[in-house]
């Protein structure tokens, strides 16, 4: 019997394609910030064709949004299934302190890119249909995981609430880390949830 070769696992070549893209793009923007980066710079970085880039991103805002997405991912740690939302709050900020040097050298890329995007009308249309997605996802999952009483406000608020306060502690920790220390980022998480706290 005739041995065949092995299909490809699916997006297999497609996501090293990407991943490639968005590493040259990565290096690109770091040289230059987010205005200043080409299409013929991120293609030239990984030895490929503007149409290598354009067979997996729609244009220039579309690559840049899935770098930002790769390179700022949500904090979203597995959280202690039952635990109390005091509990779940502590274990977020503990989550984000773990990341503080990770996001640290990535934070003048990613400010870049809000910076990039405040000025680009089409980007942050493209921002804000990810994020609302990304907040209503979120928004249903803590609905079904936090019992009834426990939250501050509303889950649909609470999420932008927390988004809002990780970039901001990550941010101002970045720029200032002896003023926004981890104890003021693991207090402030634990303020979330008020005096909701076990007794």
């Amino acid at each position: 019997m005739r041995r065949t070769k092995p299909k490809p696992a699916p997006g297999g070549k497609r996501a090293r394609t990407r991943a490639a893209l968005i590493d040259a793009a990565a290096y690109i923007v770091g040289q230059k910030g987010f205005e200043r980066t080409s299409l013929e710079d991120v293609a030239a970085r990984a030895s490929m064709t503007r149409g290598a880039i354009y067979g997996n991103f729609k244009n220039r805002e579309d690559l840049f949004l899935a770098l930002a997405q790769t390179y700022w991912r949500p904090v979203a740690p597995p959280l202690t299934p039952g635990a109390s939302f005091h509990q779940k709050m502590r274990e977020l900020g503990q989550a984000l302190v773990a990341t503080l040097p990770e996001r640290r050298a990535r934070a003048v890329a990613a400010a870049s890119f809000q910076l990039f995007a405040l000025t680009n009308k089409t980007l942050r249309a493209r921002l804000a249909k990810v994020n609302g997605e990304v907040y209503r996802l979120a928004a249903n999952h803590v609905a079904q995981t936090t019992r009834a009483g426990e939250l501050p406000m509303p889950p649909d608020k609470l999420v932008r609430a927390l988004h809002a306060l990780t970039d901001g502690l990550t941010f101002l920790h970045a720029l200032t880390p002896d003023l926004v220390d981890e104890g003021v980022i693991l207090a402030a998480f634990e303020a979330m949830a008020g005096d909701k706290s076990p007794k």
